[in-house]
């Protein structure tokens, strides 16, 4: 969209894209969230050092988001992954925009994953996203395998040392749930002993994140299913089935699995016990 176009015609096309997504589900989650604020243009036929940032009327349509978002009931979540400016999650703050942030993210400056108190209110939480590696495909690196069968890790070094990375993330989750005192009997830290994740240990990250004071949780049916395969790998076109699996279980089925049962319980004992009000 061309700022100073939709300036001149009253915003209509973003107030109908908005109005049209927002017709039926209780939340939207905008992608690129900071692609309100600025877009990098390359002009028809240039490379990258052709293009400029272009910026757009960032608090009009932040505005214009939130009031669509009071007329239709519809809560508004903004994708601010990666390197945001403060600005962007300043604003969206400021207009009730929820951050997005998922657990695989939220790492402190030693690797550390960090603790339930550490998340914001104005937020939704999930353990990952559909372009990031399932549960128990970040346990297990299916992602790195994927990722050095197609080339993209570079040399065989590069590969290894995304090995060597995963082995200490595993770590560090069994860490952070042994400091909220979560870890199922009988599993201590050590990684290696674990090849899998079993589903008490599943129960037990979802139980980690339903303690953030954050207002939204989300949890992925594949993560109650196993699945190692994640929905979209990102850079990929041909390469790999994106958006093309199903489920293993149909939706019916999917509500008689006991992980699915005990990560309910979970998580309304944790709202009723460690969640404000």
């Amino acid at each position: 969209m061309i700022p100073h176009a939709l300036a001149e015609c009253g915003y209509e096309p973003f107030i109908a894209v908005l109005r049209q997504n927002m017709r039926h589900p209780g939340a939207l989650r905008i992608d690129h969230v900071m692609g309100l604020m600025r877009l990098f243009w390359v002009p028809p036929g240039g490379s990258a050092a052709d293009g400029a940032y272009v910026r757009y009327p960032f608090e009009e349509l932040l505005g214009i988001a939130a009031l669509e978002s009071r007329r239709n009931n519809c809560m508004l979540i903004g994708e601010d992954l990666g390197t945001v400016p403060d600005e962007v999650r300043q604003a969206m703050q400021r207009f009730g925009l929820l951050s997005y942030r998922p657990m695989l993210f939220q790492r402190g400056a030693m690797g550390e994953f960090l603790p339930p108190t550490a998340y914001p209110r104005s937020a939704l939480v999930a353990v990952s996203t559909h372009d990031l590696p399932t549960l128990q495909g970040y346990w297990r690196g299916r992602d790195v395998e994927v990722r050095a069968a197609l080339g993209h890790h570079g040399s065989p070094e590069q590969v290894r040392q995304q090995r060597d990375a995963r082995a200490g993330d595993r770590w560090q989750l069994l860490t952070a749930l042994q400091r909220q005192g979560l870890l199922p009997p009988g599993v201590g830290t050590n990684a290696a002993a674990l090849p899998e994740l079993t589903p008490p240990v599943v129960a037990a990250v979802h139980r980690f994140l339903a303690r953030c004071p954050s207002q939204v949780m989300v949890v992925q049916c594949e993560d109650l299913l196993g699945v190692a395969e994640q929905a979209n790998l990102p850079g990929t076109t041909d390469e790999h089935p994106n958006w093309q699996r199903r489920l293993p279980l149909s939706l019916e089925q999917l509500r008689l699995q006991p992980l699915v049962t005990d990560v309910a319980q979970a998580l309304a004992q944790e709202q009723r016990t460690s969640r404000p009000a």
